[in-house]
């Protein structure tokens, strides 16, 4: 199995219980500040993959967002789908509610030219909610700026550099996470 990082994502000092889960846990707390009122999550992710990398062998590292609930089940299948794929994105299907986006109603958290309520299979954008990135991309990213990107289009470029460098994007259909913010 590849070693990855786990990385759970704390915005304003809010987040669900984590619990005992499969994996190597980080907690990351983030938040508002006076210039990026909707904080800097691009830092956040790009100081943390440059932090807890021990060996510069880990593949990538999973980001689970704190409004975010995962059972051990779920962890299990994304870290099965990153052993069998390491190279590509793996993003777990969950549904978005409007108190998060500007969205009118709920839709999943990843889709192909915009968000949808109707299930995807082969998406080109994703958001973070339950995702894993892989090293190549990561490193784009640091690349092109990640540290940057703020709140609301961080996750909308991270999506467009996978799609530059053509990294491939699955979908872990066997976990079932739920966004708890609605």
């Amino acid at each position: 199995m590849p070693d990855v990082i786990c990385v759970r994502m704390i915005w304003d000092r809010r987040a669900i219980e984590l619990g005992s889960l499969p994996g190597r846990w980080h907690s990351l707390h983030y938040g508002p500040e006076a210039e990026h009122p909707f904080g800097r999550r691009g830092l956040a992710m790009a100081e943390a993959w440059s932090a807890l990398q021990m060996s510069k062998q880990e593949a990538g590292m999973v980001l689970l967002d704190g409004d975010v609930a995962v059972d051990p089940h779920d962890v299990q299948a994304m870290l099965t789908a990153i052993h069998f794929e390491p190279a590509a994105v793996h993003v777990a299907p969950v549904k978005i509610w409007p108190k998060s986006t500007t969205w009118d109603a709920w839709a999943w958290g990843h889709y192909r030219d915009r968000p949808s309520q109707e299930r995807c299979v082969d998406p080109r954008r994703f958001g973070f909610s339950f995702t894993y990135l892989p090293r190549c991309l990561l490193a784009a990213c640091v690349r092109a700026g990640l540290r940057r990107w703020a709140f609301p289009t961080c996750d909308t470029r991270v999506s467009a550099t996978a799609a530059r460098i053509g990294v491939a994007i699955r979908v872990v259909e066997s976990a079932t996470p739920t966004h708890m913010h609605y």
